[in-house]
């Protein structure tokens, strides 16, 4: 009996020691925000009040509309922590909600790019196989030993573009313009290859 009672008369004690710390740890918050925090803290914990919080693990589900290295790639469906969908993916437009409306439609997307892809695949493909087989033949007027005029990039890439192959100047890979009669053969890039074309210079 005699231990319980001087146990309960040393309650009080620590109870008033702690109210005493807590005093100074207030005021030291408005005079030094970091000593002051630390001070808060160590005496609200002397009195039991200091609770941690969990993070918290929700998530928000999204579909990516475009390739993104750290998430994957543009129709995957990844799940975020919702500020970050909030603050930064949406607005960004990497993402999307994964919601019904926005997964049909993104579906619907994906098909007619599918397709665009594979019409302009075979059209490519068709030109690639046109242009295996074209032979061209370009005239100059020639007096003597000496040819009127040259043979450009840009010249074979008009000829090509007449014979029904869509290229650009910059397709056709040459040096320097032609200024000789004869059998020759270029460069002209089709869909990131490069096929070899002959061509023939005739007088006219």
């Amino acid at each position: 009996a005699e231990s319980m009672g001087a146990r309960s008369r040393l309650l009080p004690l620590a109870f008033l020691s702690c109210r005493q710390a807590v005093r100074p740890s207030l005021s030291a918050t408005f005079d030094d925000a970091h000593h002051g925090s630390f001070a808060l803290n160590s005496s609200l914990w002397c009195l039991g009040g200091v609770r941690t919080t969990k993070p918290s693990k929700r998530t928000t589900k999204l579909i990516l509309i475009q390739d993104f290295e750290q998430l994957g790639n543009r129709g995957d469906e990844v799940q975020v922590r919702p500020g970050y969908a909030r603050n930064y993916l949406i607005p960004s437009q990497i993402a999307v909600y994964n919601i019904p409306e926005n997964k049909n439609k993104f579906v619907v997307e994906k098909s007619e790019e599918e397709a665009r892809k594979i019409a302009e695949a075979k059209k490519k493909a068709g030109m690639r196989r046109r242009l295996e087989r074209l032979s061209l033949t370009i005239k100059r007027h020639v007096t003597g030993d000496t040819m009127y005029g040259s043979v450009s990039a840009k010249d074979i890439a008009k000829l090509l573009n007449q014979n029904g192959v869509e290229v650009q100047d910059g397709d056709v890979r040459m040096g320097k313009a032609l200024k000789e009669l004869g059998s020759h053969s270029v460069l002209v890039r089709i869909s990131g290859e490069e096929i070899e074309v002959p061509f023939t210079v005739v007088k006219r």
